[in-house]
């Protein structure tokens, strides 16, 4: 392979593959992503250690790049730090004495290890942190090999410029100091020495500082949670809050260093430890720039044992790294040797071999190194696409979206941070629904605190999940697929199109229903409204299985829930009460013929059926 064909063609390959399993808007509620989605578009402060330079990067990419929603172009974002990282990766292995062919299998193994092909696909800070690692391995690799004195001092500067750049992104950087120190002293001991010659990549490392000034400069903008205020510059920067998983175990996290090392086993396979160990005899020729990798690779494994988060694997990323440049000279190795074989063999079948069969021989060993990383490929596939299945890849936009639909004008929503955070994006971003205001609050005492002040504001009021003490101090509805907040024994509007008057139990009448077909991207649905009537609590709680059956009473979907989102237990009802009541159910496909509606209670204890009720021949 042409040198200077490989690295474009290894980067259309990567930004190919991660476009085609993007992420092609938000998918995620409970993690970082979404957060940097609403962060990025509108230079907000990210949290801590608020990664500036990811944070101005990120923003510049959208406003530069003209396709998809915010969400997409942050995603975007890291398809392309991810597929400019397999690259620097591949340049640095041949400078590791690896061949062309298995550098470039080793990085696109790399690129298709599930940690990184995650990152790719998503708004995240690691692949660009991961690009920023390779950046300071290859300038040292350059630096190592270069003999002109003035070019030799550059390839130190920008070392140290990647590291400054590394440091005001994520403190990840901080575990390469110690193989970069042990590597730069070992090739050259006399910079002890020589004060003068720190100057240059001194001040490379220092300058990238400078963009923590970011944070202050847009404090007006501030933290999505609003705890940059509290905590201020200096705890930010220093990550205020996420030493405790160094000193502590909050969330209960146990995980042994074998855990780690079967979790990077699953990157490469037990293939990927055999063929790294092939290149043990090219390593002793080499023995300072592998202390530089195992120094890296070892810092890494220490720090992601001892740091006790759920979601360690993308602490991993550099292990990964170290483990990819293995394989690149491990496969050297074997790749050598094949080819040593195969000249043995043409040698002793022909005395004078036709003068393509060498080239034919390289061409064919080199698709059977690309059978390793395509067995992976074709396996992975499923689990990384993020455009797998219109629920997947739109899932989460729906629901936002439906949530900001279900709200009265000028109502409030008290929710989740990241539930909130979602509301916010499409308000932040896409300028919708001004007039709802979102209130984040984790802790359940205050999340009940800020309902009760937002109905005694006379505001429409809505929260998001159920909440203990929720159902004892409100009235309560669904409205979509969010729980209406009412003060207690509040008159409320009747809903549903369809009357009916059915005894469901002597406490309990079926009053109403509505169904309306629902085609957002995420894939059709119905969405049922019943109307519940009490004429008094009921003594026993019942669960609600809600049902469509299509032709020959075959079951379509099915639904059971406790009334209202699990928020309203029918013990909870008031006298003489209404309670709408919302069930979602999806659909494989909009039936071409008319489905029958079953409606049945039963107690939850036992299972045992408590009333039922028909609607056949509905048709959309």
């Amino acid at each position: 392979m042409r040198r200077h064909a490989a690295s474009p063609l290894l980067f259309l390959i990567c930004l190919g593959l991660y476009v085609t399993t993007l992420a092609p808007t938000v998918v995620t509620l409970f993690d970082d992503s979404l957060e940097f989605q609403v962060v990025l578009p509108t230079f907000a402060i990210a949290h801590p250690t608020g990664y500036p330079l990811y944070t101005l990067l990120g923003w510049l990419a959208t406003r530069v790049v003209p396709l998809g929603d915010a969400a997409f172009r942050t995603n975007l974002f890291s398809a392309l730090a991810a597929s400019a990282a397999v690259v620097v990766l591949y340049a640095a292995a041949r400078r590791l004495g690896s061949s062309a062919a298995p550098g470039f299998v080793a990085a696109l193994l790399f690129a298709i290890s599930p940690i990184w092909w995650s990152q790719a696909t998503i708004a995240e800070v690691y692949t660009l942190q991961g690009l920023i690692t390779l950046a300071v391995i290859y300038a040292l690799l350059r630096w190592d090999e270069t003999r002109d004195g003035a070019a030799r001092q550059r390839w130190l500067a920008l070392a140290a410029l990647a590291i400054g750049l590394g440091l005001a992104h994520h403190r990840l950087t901080l575990l390469l100091l110690p193989g970069v120190l042990v590597f730069v002293l070992w090739t050259e001991p006399g910079l002890l020495r020589r004060p003068a010659a720190w100057g240059l990549p001194l001040v490379a490392l220092l300058a990238p500082l400078l963009l923590n000034a970011l944070l202050p400069l847009r404090s007006g903008v501030g933290s999505l949670d609003g705890s940059y205020a509290r905590l201020g510059f200096w705890r930010w920067i220093a990550g205020g809050g996420y030493s405790t998983f160094l000193e502590n175990n909050p969330l209960g996290v146990q995980r042994t260093f074998m855990d780690l090392l079967e979790l990077l086993l699953s990157q490469f396979g037990l293939l990927g430890v055999i063929v790294a160990a092939a290149g043990a005899g090219l390593w002793r020729m080499q023995p300072r720039r592998l202390a530089l990798l195992a120094l890296i690779g070892a810092a890494d494994l220490v720090f992601a044992w001892r740091y006790l988060v759920a979601d360690v694997e993308v602490f991993l990323i550099p292990a990964v790294i170290v483990w990819a440049f293995l394989i690149a000279v491990g496969l050297t190795a074997v790749w050598d040797s094949a080819l040593v074989y195969a000249a043995g063999m043409v040698r002793r079948l022909w005395q004078r071999p036709p003068r393509f069969l060498p080239a034919a021989v390289r061409v064919a060993a080199a698709v059977c190194l690309l059978l390793w990383p395509a067995t992976l490929l074709a396996q992975r596939l499923p689990e990384q696409n993020r455009q797998g299945s219109p629920a997947r890849a739109w899932g989460v936009h729906d629901y936002g979206l439906d949530m900001l639909d279900a709200v009265a004008p000028g109502g409030s929503v008290v929710g989740i941070l990241g539930e909130m955070t979602l509301l916010r994006y499409f308000q932040r971003t896409q300028g919708l629904r001004q007039d709802v205001q979102t209130t984040a609050a984790d802790a359940e005492p205050d999340r009940l605190a800020a309902l009760a002040a937002s109905v005694a504001s006379g505001r429409p009021t809505y929260t998001t999940r159920p909440l203990a003490g929720l159902a004892g101090a409100f009235s309560l509805d669904a409205a979509g697929p969010l729980v209406r907040v009412w003060p207690s024994g509040a008159a409320k509007p009747e809903t549903p199109a369809h009357k009916v008057a059915v005894s469901m139990t002597p406490q309990v009448t079926l009053a109403g229903w509505d169904m309306n077909l629902r085609q957002p991207r995420s894939g059709p649905s119905a969405r049922l409204t019943l109307q519940w009537q009490t004429a008094a609590p009921p003594p026993t709680d019942f669960k609600v299985s809600a049902r469509l059956y299509g032709q020959g009473d075959t079951l379509l979907v099915q639904r059971d829930d406790i009334p209202v989102h699990n928020t309203y237990p029918p013990s909870s009802w008031r006298q003489n009460e209404t309670i709408d009541d919302v069930y979602d159910l999806p659909l494989p496909s909009v039936p071409a013929d008319p489905v029958k509606l079953v409606v049945i209670l039963y107690d939850p204890l036992n299972g045992a059926e408590m009333a039922r009720w028909e609607q056949p021949d509905i048709t959309w």
